[in-house]
């Protein structure tokens, strides 16, 4: 028997491109790169330099939000606790809560009086990687100089501290991992919370992984990094495409607020788009490397579980990192499932705009699909001049005109992690209020 679909009726943005939901849209109509580059720190290789980075701080956002006026569809409590958690937060935590922030005011989540029927998960780990040098350099100096406040912020459930308070979340409450499939496995938890009706709203934030110079040279001693050296940071990134030579690093947050559908309906909130299901699997590797056959079984799977044909889907939106190995062994499992079909469906790639977010990416993704579908369009593959394989209907670098009903959304992580998700448009027939009286 297939489960009923999950609602989804907020989201939240802070990433390269934008700093909420409407600007992230607009983007990602335009095809807006979001790399930059600046010289790395500490003598590191100059390839370093090209990343996405957050154009504004938290404060700024807010004061941009309140000259906007999307600080008035903010409940007042929410908005206090949250000026006096931002400037204690760490770097990770402040941009988190300000897409938590946005998705909720958007789902009237402040409107439930029953604060145990509202959960949080909170996707992705190691958040404070930065923090955690900045720390090992001060012990360096003087063992004192270490803030006590550190005590709490090295563990990944700070994050869902700082969320919860600020939310006023009282129902269950965990982070998930999953590495750059995060965002996916979370979504995943909360859709099953959810169903095992343990909570009526799951708020899923996949927090800002905050790196230092540590970790970025180890992903660059890997070789998974983008090596150029120079080159145009606008054209670097280049998913799918036979010039791609790695992936480039970028940094953001994004929110999704899941709910059953008839708590959505009898609340007045709207239900934007449905998790119709979602899959994870694991490879049985600690290894990097991707298996085809992974990804290819949570594809077929996921749309086994939601009873969806393949001809169904109109877009695939892709992992796709820019690295040779990670674009060829998902071109090859994305073309296995869609061959089963009698179309070609659109694949795009997020990524090539935003860069790769890590533990976010899939969350990111996961609300551009949702915006493609509500807005019937595919967003661009930008820099992608010459596919690597002529098997698949990659999007052009304009933004195509196209009624989008069925994505399928994949991430992939270190050590075997495959999750795929099935979103789909809502029916001018559902989520209607019964207004009939007895």
């Amino acid at each position: 028997m297939t489960a009923e679909p999950v609602g989804i009726t907020g989201m939240g943005v802070q990433c390269p491109i934008a700093h909420d939901v409407e600007g992230f849209d607009e983007a990602l109509r335009t095809g807006q790169c979001g790399i930059s580059y600046e010289p790395p720190e500490d003598d590191l290789p100059a390839a370093l330099g090209f990343r996405g980075r957050l154009a504004l701080e938290p404060e700024s956002v807010l004061a941009i939000w309140a000259d906007a006026g999307v600080a008035k569809s903010i409940d007042d409590s929410v908005l206090s606790r949250l000026r006096t958690l931002l400037p204690r937060a760490s770097r990770s935590a402040r941009y988190s809560v300000l897409a938590a922030v946005e998705a909720c005011a958007q789902a009237k989540v402040d409107a439930i009086a029953d604060r145990r029927r509202v959960s949080l998960v909170v996707a992705g780990s190691n958040f404070t990687q930065a923090l955690s040098f900045a720390m090992s350099e001060r012990f360096r100096k003087d063992p004192c100089y270490v803030s006590p406040r550190y005590a709490q912020q090295f563990w990944d459930t700070d994050a869902l501290g700082v969320l919860s308070e600020v939310l006023d979340v009282r129902g269950e409450g965990s982070t998930v991992g999953g590495a750059s499939a995060a965002g996916n496995i979370g979504l995943i938890q909360g859709m099953r919370l959810i169903r095992s009706g343990a909570t009526d709203i799951c708020v899923v934030v996949a927090g800002l992984q905050d790196l230092s110079g540590v970790e970025r040279m180890a992903l660059a001693n890997a070789g998974a990094l983008m090596d150029a050296h120079s080159v145009d940071p606008r054209t670097c990134n280049r998913p799918f495409d036979s010039e791609h030579a790695g992936l480039v690093l970028s940094e953001g947050t994004g929110a999704i607020v899941l709910e059953r559908t008839a708590s959505a309906v009898e609340r007045g909130a709207e239900v934007l788009a449905f998790l119709v299901d979602g899959v994870s699997a694991l490879d049985g590797s600690h290894l990097p490397q991707p298996s085809r056959d992974g990804e290819e079984y949570v594809m077929r799977e996921v749309l086994r579980r939601g009873a969806v044909d393949i001809d169904e889907v109109d877009l695939v939106s892709a992992h796709a990192t820019g690295t040779p190995l990670g674009d060829e062994t998902e071109a090859a499992a994305i073309d296995a499932v869609l061959r089963s079909g009698s179309r070609r469906q659109w694949v795009n790639a997020t990524k090539s705009l935003l860069g790769h977010c890590l533990g976010s990416a899939a969350m990111l993704e996961a609300i551009a699909c949702v915006l493609q579908i509500r807005g019937e369009y595919v967003h661009p593959n930008i820099n992608l001049t010459q596919p690597i394989t002529e098997e698949l209907r990659f999007a052009p670098s304009r933004k195509t005109d196209a009624t989008v009903r069925c994505v399928l959304s994949n991430a992939f992580g270190f050590a075997g992690v495959n999750a795929a998700l099935l979103l789909r448009a809502v029916a001018t027939t559902e989520c209607v209020p019964d207004r009939r009286k007895g």
